[in-house]
């Protein structure tokens, strides 16, 4: 381009002026027009020396993380925190698209590709270019070069951005990995009404992409000068809490979210809990009773030795005894221990957790079926999407069919009227010529003898011929009127200017009939150049003759082009009306399916608790278990003599 180096010149002492700690982030790449930056064979040429530029293109990393709807939100972000710096200093990059707008490692922005850049020093001149026009009004041309250019293309990219951190299948459902866009064309934006998505976008369930859509619809009809500039909104800035749609899988640990889980089992089943209300403590608090059994184990084990050792009994009686002592002795102390609370503790704690363990295991084991439902559910909506998109492609290729069979008609309709304009304008120029015919003929007949034989070089007369011919007086075109044919017609008589009808030799049918032609062409060449005109009258008179009859084409040309913007009208109300019917099904299923979705989400959140429960409530059995030892018979009778 002729003024590129000027213009590169101005980018870059602009740019160059920008303090970088004064960005939001750091979008700006260097940009430096040296112009004399390389010598080649001892002549020195301009370069432009840039920064390289590390990062995913924008369309690319949406592919990768769409489903994260927080770090789609905090680009969204960036981009309005862009948008604000470029405006902050006096700066349009021209072409906004996907392409143009790479996102960094640590996400942030970067902007490239400087060529169409405006900046203040450039202000009154046309741009070099009018952008993607997949980001681009339709309104847009060179003219429009200046600080607010970027306007439409940056509510296109928000909007984009905005409608997939709320939604995330929108990205599967609209963008195509070969289309040049994110999830709307220049075609969408060209006729919003038979775009193939618009209609499903205006009709979202959720309340932030309708109205955003809604609102970029709404300034495809406006002129560029019209479109105000991106400002921050409660879309973008309120969804970290406000995000519609749920994302399996997302951070955080879902299990301790709990959702639905009845408001008795919290105090159960929470981890610190378990550990401590399911423990079980050594015997504790020694009793009036605990003493007596005690009494009562010394003299089992006392009586029978000072029996013995005085003889007052003899030894059978005394084993006899002992052992009924002993017995006494082992039912009381187990009776005593069974009704001490610590046993008692540990018989509610056992049974507790076992209708804690048999209130979860059936959820647990309803898990595969509910995930497998779920997994039914979302190929459904996968199904339910695709097969949205294909009839809403197979809508818009009827209309394309309807337009081509309309416009087909009406070519065919108009190719015949041309072709009746066309009879007519020479049917005029004939009733000129015959009116003229009269008034021409002195000039053509004193013309015609300047037409000679011998400078005619006719096709098959040789010279020889021309000499039979001057021999008879035929030597101009005057002298040759006609043609008569002998019967038999092996023979022919060219008639002569002064009534002779003459035979002359080696002359027959063809060679007579190529010498009349000359003739023809003779007298119309004479014609042609004959400075008679009609009287305006004459002339008048045979316009007014043929107007009304090429006025009466005319009109039937209206009326085919009229008839043929009419169906083409009605096709797409057609559409239109298909589309909405199509659209308001399409968002009544899939709301089902998500509210379905959404159900079995929380049962299976539900579930991975449950399951999570089941393994610490095993954990605490098992820990149960082990401290039941504390509180076993023998530990008792430790309890009863040494009291721990």
């Amino acid at each position: 381009m002729s003024d590129q180096e000027h213009r590169y010149q101005r980018i870059s002492e602009h740019l160059a002026q920008i303090d970088t700690d004064s960005l939001s982030q750091p979008w700006k790449m260097g940009f430096e027009y040296v112009p004399d930056g390389i010598l080649i064979e001892g002549v020195r040429y301009p370069v432009l020396k840039m920064d390289w530029v590390e990062g995913l293109l924008l369309s690319q990393w949406l592919s990768i993380h769409h489903q994260d709807q927080k770090s789609v939100m905090d680009i969204a972000r960036k981009f309005e925190d862009l948008m604000h710096d470029l405006h902050r200093n006096n700066i349009a990059h021209g072409d906004l698209q996907h392409g143009n707008l790479l996102v960094a490692q640590d996400r942030t922005l970067r902007l490239v590709d400087y060529d169409g850049l405006f900046v203040p020093a450039l202000s009154g001149e046309r741009g070099n270019e009018i952008g993607h026009r997949n980001y681009q009004s339709p309104r847009r041309t060179l003219d429009d070069f200046g600080p607010d250019m970027d306007n439409f293309s940056a509510w296109v990219i928000h909007a984009s951005l905005i409608a997939v951190a709320e939604d995330p299948a929108l990205w599967s459902q609209m963008h195509d990995a070969d289309g040049e866009y994110l999830l709307l064309s220049g075609d969408d934006f060209s006729d919003p009404s038979s775009s193939a998505y618009f209609p499903d976008l205006l009709r979202h369930p959720n309340p932030v992409v309708n109205a955003s859509m809604s609102q970029l619809s709404a300034l495809c009809e406006k002129h560029l000068t019209e479109i105000p500039r991106l400002h921050s909104s409660q879309s973008s800035t309120d969804l970290d809490t406000e995000l519609h749609v749920p994302i399996e899988g997302a951070s955080g640990d879902v299990a301790d979210a709990q959702p639905g889980r009845p408001s008795w089992l919290d105090g159960h089943l929470t981890r610190n809990t378990l550990e401590s209300s399911f423990y079980t403590r050594s015997f504790q608090g020694w009793h009036l009773r605990e003493f007596l059994l005690a009494l009562l184990g010394v003299l089992t084990v006392a009586a029978p030795l000072i029996m013995g050792m005085t003889g007052y009994l003899h030894f059978g009686a005394i084993a006899l005894g002992a052992l009924t002592m002993s017995s006494v002795f082992f039912v009381l102390s187990a009776a005593a221990r069974f009704r001490r609370g610590e046993i008692k503790t540990l018989r509610n704690n056992q049974r507790s957790l076992d209708q804690l363990l048999a209130l979860n295991a059936e959820t647990v084991a309803n898990y595969e079926k509910v995930h497998g439902e779920r997994a039914r559910l979302r190929a459904d909506e996968q199904d339910l999407i695709e097969k949205n998109i294909s009839q809403n492609q197979q809508l818009t290729s009827q209309l394309h069919q309807s337009y081509a069979r309309i416009e087909s008609d009406r070519k065919a309709a108009s190719d015949a009227l041309t072709q009746e304009l066309r009879n007519l304008r020479d049917e005029k120029r004939a009733a000129f010529a015959e009116r003229l015919r009269p008034a021409q003929q002195p000039w053509v007949e004193k013309r015609l003898p300047s037409f000679l034989l011998s400078e005619a070089h006719l096709s098959g007369i040789t010279s020889k011929h021309i000499s039979s011919l001057v021999a008879l007086n035929l030597r101009t075109a005057a002298d040759i009127v006609g043609i008569k044919r002998v019967k038999g017609g092996g023979d022919a008589l060219l008639m002569t200017g002064d009534g002779r009808c003459v035979k002359v030799p080696g002359i027959g049918p063809v060679k007579a009939e190529s010498l009349y032609a000359w003739h023809q062409e003779c007298e119309e060449t004479a014609r042609d150049s004959c400075p008679v005109s009609l009287p305006a009258n004459d002339e008048a008179e045979i316009e007014g003759a043929f107007e009304p009859l090429f006025a009466s084409v005319l009109a039937r040309q209206t009326v085919v082009d009229q008839e043929a913007e009419r169906r083409r009208n009605g096709a797409r109300t057609e559409l239109a009306v298909i589309r909405t019917r199509l659209a308001d099904t399409y968002q009544e299923k899939l709301a089902a399916l998500r509210a379905r979705s959404e159900d079995l989400d929380l049962l299976l959140s539900d579930m991975r608790a449950s399951a999570a429960d089941v393994y610490r409530l095993n954990q605490s059995k098992n820990l149960l278990t082990m401290s039941a030892r504390k509180i076993s018979y023998l530990r008792y009778l430790r309890f009863l003599y040494l009291r721990g």
